[in-house]
């Protein structure tokens, strides 16, 4: 193996990939929806969308693996699938070039090799007759039985050009081994309330030393949002997510560097997305004093008015970052729901009061609070509930932040009201 290849062979990539919906590359399974924080114009799942959304939902879908119409994962059951993961890629697709790895991208979720076979990965091999098996070891020999390969589903039949060189890259397969086709046809039935993406959780605790590769600074941004929602929502502990690799940020080259060199390449170009996290016992009981007082005075010196409607009103935090936001985590005064928002309880408030009249009080806090400690929110409120997981009936800048997960330009912001 060359020797930029082995600097980086201690870790597995998955790579993320643009699918056109309309070509013969696009999956067998293609849902109506992704969770509800996601929107994006069909016909194109771009990439990083793709990157979010596995992340967001912790799952990475298990596929068959089609590429010009045919399935490159024979069987009933379909894979995830993995390469070497190698910087040097990272920077030649970044710079247009061809990288020795035709599947890489500049977005990918990266594991180390070892948590990833202790997992379920397993090396795959290219036989005699052209088609990828999977390495498993049986004594001093390696078993490639046809039969038993079909029976477990976990090899690659692809047709190669005899007259080209074959590809050299090794990949990993982790076989999903659940009731695959029952799964797809409940989401497609009910959605994706309550059911996940058929694949592999990576909620996982054996799955910790996550990495994740992304083009740019903006996109680290809004990984950085994904990654603190489920380890806020306890999903997660604060090291399961190791690094956040931003390309844009690697050296022109490698080439001549020694291995401490790149090593310190790599971790200059990663994301500082773990700082924002340490806040104090003595910030979190500020913050949780100044919210307290500030609904309080709301509350004392706002007149009641007709009940027309009830249900749980919070204030809605688009910055999952903001010291002020981390502070209230920390104290529990804010919770995250299932899907990822930032909701404030407001328990100075008067539950019974009209549910119009309590967004026009969240509405007066949220100026305090972006004047005060320039925190950005709105509110979110429920209709006959009083669970943040249900849909809001109403929501103030429901696109505003990194909350949502579109691929519209890095310098827009998609705000606006809904009710």
């Amino acid at each position: 193996m060359p020797e930029e290849n082995s600097r980086a062979i201690s870790r597995l990539a998955h790579y993320f990939r643009t699918v056109d919906l309309l070509s013969e590359s696009s999956p067998g399974f293609i849902p109506e929806g992704f969770w509800s924080g996601c929107c994006v114009d069909e016909p194109y799942w771009p990439a990083r969308v793709l990157l979010r959304e596995a992340v967001r939902s912790h799952h990475i879908w298990a596929t068959f693996g089609i590429r010009e119409g045919r399935e490159t994962i024979n069987g009933a059951q379909p894979a995830v699938c993995f390469s070497a993961f190698n910087v040097a890629d990272l920077i030649a697709v970044r710079d247009g070039l061809s990288p020795a790895d035709e599947h890489a991208t500049q977005y990918a979720i990266t594991f180390p090799i070892r948590s990833a076979e202790q997992m379920g990965a397993e090396q795959a091999v290219r036989g005699g007759d052209l088609r990828t098996f999977l390495m498993k070891e049986s004594g001093s020999r390696f078993v490639t039985d046809d039969e038993m390969v079909r029976e477990m589903f976990r090899y690659i039949d692809v047709q190669l050009d005899l007259f080209q060189e074959q590809p050299s890259a090794p990949e990993w397969r982790w076989p999903y081994t659940g009731h695959y086709h029952d799964e797809v046809a409940r989401i497609e039935e009910e959605g994706f309330e309550g059911n996940s993406i058929p694949g592999l959780d990576l909620a996982q605790e054996n799955w910790s030393g996550i990495g994740v590769v992304v083009c740019t600074e903006a996109d680290a941004l809004r990984l950085q949002y994904d990654i603190l929602s489920l380890i806020d929502q306890g999903l997660v502990s604060q090291s399961h997510f190791d690094h956040l690799l931003v390309c844009d940020r690697l050296p022109a080259s490698l080439s001549g560097l020694t291995d401490a060199k790149v090593k310190a390449a790599v971790n200059a170009a990663c994301f500082d997305f773990k700082s924002c996290l340490a806040i104090s016992n003595e910030a979190a009981i500020a913050a949780l004093k100044d919210f307290s007082a500030r609904v309080c005075d709301l509350e004392r010196s706002t007149p009641e008015s007709e009940v027309r409607e009830v249900g749980g009103c919070w204030v809605y935090f688009l910055d999952n970052t903001h010291p002020y936001v981390r502070a209230l985590v920390k104290s529990g005064r804010v919770v995250v729901n299932k899907t990822g928002r930032y909701l404030g309880k407001l328990v100075e408030l008067n539950c019974d009061r009209d549910l119009r009249e309590r967004e026009n009080i969240v509405k007066a806090l949220c100026m305090q609070l972006q004047e005060t400690h320039g925190v950005v929110c709105s509110y979110y409120s429920v209709r006959n509930s009083w669970h943040p997981d249900e849909d809001p009936a109403y929501c103030g800048r429901p696109w505003g932040g990194f909350y949502g997960i579109t691929n519209e330009p890095d310098e827009e912001e998609r705000d606006g009201d809904e009710g």
